[in-house]
């Protein structure tokens, strides 16, 4: 095969070259009826043919970028596929070892232990997995169902807090929780997606941050609303990429071969943010000064009738 096919031809290189054919195109149809003017009733025929031409050129711009757009959808959803097959498969693996390990060998009660235990982690984090996965879709669909009830939140969070640490040390991280001084936090929310969603805010600085990173859970209020704040001392995130990083499918270039994900954690967490009524976004100073993302969630009552 030649040279010339192997040309990588993708949307910005089609986009390119229809921007220059209608241009040459539109500046031939001018010098045309400029040449001939006198041959043609009026001026009112170019005029009318630039405007078609302007309108076929929008039409035809508009038709690139949808293009490009879906190459990319294309690519990501390839990408996410290909990640999930690796994280159903390492999580299985790991299980399947342990529990060989512990038929064929005669463990110490000790070692037993710590091989189910390992195992059962590693359940937990498949479940995770399909869990995120089921969600996502539902989303999707538009019947993401929430069963809400009163919660504390100061009281969730610290259930959650000590829940979390003791499941975060094989991965050295360290997880810090700031009490709020005000302890009335209560707000109506679904408490099965609420631990969802903080699963994925933690497990995100970790996957992303480096080994040990530093994790802070806090809680404040705002206009009317309960923020949850999630911190650590990763990469960062540059500001292009902070309102990006909450679509599905979406992975900070540059990670994608050397961390795991599938690209559906924050995608997830502006979803249940949004599902709450509230939001999310996060907020970094830049590359190599961390991020925190803040998830806003309005309160059971307004604040006039809060004691």
């Amino acid at each position: 095969m030649s040279r010339w096919w192997k040309i990588p031809a993708g949307p910005v290189f089609w986009t390119v070259i229809v921007q220059v054919a209608w241009t040459i195109t539109l500046v031939a149809w001018i010098l045309f009826f400029v040449e001939r003017r006198e041959e043609l009733e009026g001026w009112g025929t170019l005029v009318a043919g630039i405007l078609l031409l302007c309108l076929l050129l929008t039409g035809v711009t508009v038709i690139v970028i949808h293009f490009g757009r879906q190459v990319a959808h294309n690519r990501a959803v390839k990408d996410f596929v290909s990640t999930v097959s690796h994280d159903l498969r390492s999580p299985l693996a790991t299980v399947k070892l342990h529990l060989q390990t512990i038929q064929l060998r005669k463990l110490e009660p000790q070692q037993q232990a710590q091989c189910v235990a390992t195992a059962l982690d590693e359940l937990g984090r498949l479940e995770s997995g399909i869990e995120d996965i089921l969600t996502a879709s539902r989303v999707e669909r538009g019947n993401l169902r929430l069963d809400k009830e009163p919660i504390d939140l100061t009281t969730f969070l610290e259930s959650y807090h000590a829940d979390k640490t003791g499941k975060l040390q094989l991965s050295d991280a360290v997880l810090r929780w700031e009490r709020p001084e005000s302890q009335n936090f209560v707000v109506r929310a679904d408490p099965v997606l609420l631990r969802q969603m903080l699963d994925n805010l933690i497990d995100n600085a970790v996957v992303h941050g480096p080994r040990g990173v530093k994790i802070d859970l806090g809680l404040s209020e705002r206009g009317g609303a309960a923020v949850i704040h999630v911190g650590d001392n990763g990469p960062g995130i540059l500001r292009p990429q902070r309102k990006k990083i909450f679509r599905m499918f979406y992975r900070v270039p540059g990670h994608r071969k050397h961390r795991r994900g599938t690209g559906l954690g924050l995608f997830i967490v502006a979803s249940i943010a949004k599902a709450h009524r509230g939001r999310a976004w996060v907020d970094s100073d830049g590359p190599g000064k961390g991020s925190t993302f803040h998830v806003a969630i309005p309160f059971a009552k307004q604040k006039g009738t809060r004691s």
